[in-house]
């Protein structure tokens, strides 16, 4: 008989999780009440959250059990009902799981983590961390994606750029649009939500940066392909960037912060920059001077990620094969 596997995650939509749960063959449910990324609204999200889990999990008794951390909360549902109907769980840890605010669910998550038959991440920092507790833990940095032609996306300038964001607070976007404003020539297309840009940012944009809002996934990709380059930044370290992914399997030239995690996730194809005006207006000119040598490193790129899928494949598939451990083990072992 098939396996029946979940991929769940509590959020309106994660890029990363939709081609891990195609990759796996695992019915993606992205659950989502009231507003996202609000703290003012989780004393009431979450509980509600967690009723459609257990309904959801109750409904579908599946055999294995994919969850997108944060919140831990999510993975703590799915143990819970683990205990009715035995499963496997398999979690995926964004670094934003490791942050300050989920750090009073430290005690639960390191119990998650050796109680869970596999914890993704997605460098080695957060792998060492993990196998700290007593947990397996492998990374996966990225997942082969195919994404649309898309919809042409009109663009404006002599060069343009893309900037991927979601309007963070990580995302340094008021240094990129001052670095822009010296860059009268290239033209900047901030993505995401732009209703969620402080006054401050708006105040300072120049005429050479539109703000597209949040855009479907034709005009998204039209764009992407339509720019000369990507860029994606982060003020904080152990970051995987999942923009910086798309850039790669649309074989775009990339511009990122530097730091080593990065460089080391991004190692052609790709100019880092330190997160200054005068650092993102180097590597802007770096970028389109050397746009087609990039392009073709990007394809190396590809290439090498594939052969890394294909060893990470294998080991998913060994972590899923049915186990003749008992879960009473399971739970004993997870609290030595």
């Amino acid at each position: 008989m098939k396996q029946k596997r979940l991929f769940i995650g509590w959020a309106p939509y994660n890029r990363r999780s939709q081609l891990l749960a195609k990759e796996l063959e695992a019915e993606l449910h992205m659950l989502n009440r009231l507003k996202h990324r609000s703290p003012l609204h989780a004393p009431l999200k979450y509980p509600w959250l967690s009723f459609d889990t257990w309904r959801l999990l109750n409904q579908t008794r599946p055999d294995v059990v994919f969850v997108q951390n944060p919140p831990p909360l999510l993975p703590l549902i799915v143990w819970l009902f683990n205990l009715r109907h035995p499963l496997k769980l398999i979690i995926d840890h964004h670094t934003a799981a490791f942050g300050r605010a989920w750090f009073w669910m430290l005690p639960v998550q390191k119990f998650l983590a050796r109680w869970a038959k596999l914890n993704i991440v997605t460098n080695k920092r957060w792998q060492t961390l993990i196998e700290s507790w007593g947990g397996e833990a492998m990374i996966l940095d990225d997942v082969p994606a195919q994404f649309p032609a898309g919809v042409p996306y009109p663009v404006h300038g002599k060069a343009n750029i893309a900037v991927i964001s979601s309007f963070a607070p990580d995302e340094p976007l008021e240094t990129i649009v001052t670095a822009a404003s010296a860059l009268a020539e290239v033209h900047f297309y901030i993505t995401g939500d732009s209703k969620r840009a402080t006054k401050t940012l708006l105040a300072k944009t120049p005429g050479n940066v539109t703000y597209t809002g949040f855009l479907p996934d034709d005009d998204y990709f039209g764009l992407l392909r339509s720019v000369d380059a990507v860029m994606v930044l982060t003020t904080r370290n152990h970051t995987n960037q999942r923009g910086g992914c798309e850039a790669v399997w649309l074989g775009q030239p990339l511009i990122t912060s530097d730091w080593p995690v990065l460089r080391y996730l991004f190692h052609l194809g790709t100019v880092h920059v330190p997160n200054t005006i005068e650092g993102i207006q180097a590597g802007v000119l770096t970028v389109l001077e050397n746009g087609p040598k990039l392009a073709q490193e990007m394809l190396q790129l590809q290439i090498a990620r594939q052969e890394d899928w294909q060893a990470i494949q294998e080991k998913l598939k060994e972590v899923m094969t049915p186990s003749t451990l008992t879960e009473k083990e399971n739970f004993s072992q997870a609290c030595n």
